[in-house]
């Protein structure tokens, strides 16, 4: 695993912000999702050594979390929410300083800073000032000097912050393409759930300051035992009822498309499915296992209230 987490616990005074985290991490790019305030950035200000954990340790590579910082934070990129841009700079004066200060010397950073400035899109815009940016290039500016120094592992703060549909989709091309380079770890830490699934194979979810479920997407999303979706030739509404009529568990009707979804129990197969519907005229287009989606794996972890669902990227 490329990081490693054990029985994190941070406090603000006598409000803890972290509650015994343990995580491992491997080599992926990892959605970190969660409610506003749910312990996200502050897990990630304790891995770089911005805050000290009261309790716990940890490994980064080979790095003792807590006890390297520096040497850590030279393998780490960070792209924060906020705005933490120079006035007055270029991009590529911005992008090579932040390279410097990660232990470039001067002629090498400026050599990355014109290629990931490149890479983001931003290559004709190198040496404009970035007080005449716009909200979109100032995020891909930010990603930018989080990757400038080739880091391991890189924190992205919710980085379609303030982002257009257009923009949000391009940003969110870039860190796919980002992603795909070896033996790299991405973390994307959001509250909108639909940018961690575009991103990411690895999830973990927080809520509550603790980590409520981690694991890989496709694992955690595998088919229902005994749940599918039901595709039909002609009148699912009739087919559905049919099949509450036998006793079985029908929901998610569609309103326009002939399918819902059924629960096979009781002993019941899914040869009994054909044979009710065909009795009635109705033939099976489709019989697929049904998967949980990441919304699902989410509300299932994590607390929801009425007034919650615009924080809980719902």
């Amino acid at each position: 695993m490329l990081l490693t987490i054990d029985n994190f616990t941070v406090s603000y005074g006598r409000h803890r912000v972290l509650d015994n985290i343990s995580l491992e991490l491997p080599q992926a790019a990892v959605g970190l999702l969660g409610p506003n305030g749910a312990g996200k950035s502050t897990l990630i200000k304790a891995i770089l050594g911005l805050l000290k954990p009261e309790s716990g340790n940890g490994r980064f590579l080979q790095f003792e979390l807590g006890k390297n910082d520096k040497r850590i934070r030279q393998y780490v990129g960070y792209m924060p929410e906020s705005e933490c841009l120079i006035p007055g700079f270029s991009a590529v004066q911005y992008v090579s300083y932040v390279a410097q200060l990660n232990g470039m010397g001067r002629r090498e950073a400026f050599k990355r800073a014109h290629k990931v400035l490149y890479l983001v899109g931003l290559g004709e815009a190198r040496y404009r000032n970035l007080d005449t940016y716009s909200t979109g290039m100032k995020q891909r500016l930010k990603l930018a000097q989080a990757i400038v120094h080739d880091p391991h592992l890189i924190f992205l703060d919710e980085p379609t912050n303030g982002l257009d549909p257009d923009g949000r989709e391009e940003m969110l091309d870039l860190i796919r393409e980002i992603a795909r380079i070896e033996n790299r770890c991405i973390i994307l830490s959001s509250h909108l759930m639909r940018d961690v699934e575009r991103c990411t194979e690895y999830l973990v979810i927080m809520d509550q300051q603790k980590i409520k479920c981690s694991g890989y997407i496709k694992e955690l999303c595998a088919g229902q035992a005994h749940r599918y979706r039901l595709r039909v030739n002609r009148d699912h509404k009739q087919a559905a009822e049919i099949l509450r009529g036998k006793g079985l568990t029908v929901d998610h009707v569609s309103e326009r498309e002939p399918n819902f979804e059924v629960m096979l129990d009781g002993g019941i197969h899914a040869r009994d499915l054909f044979r009710h519907l065909t009795d009635a005229g109705i033939q099976i287009r489709q019989l697929i296992p049904r998967n949980y989606t990441v919304e699902e794996i989410y509300r299932k972890h994590v607390h929801i209230n009425a007034n919650a669902g615009e924080a809980n990227g719902i």
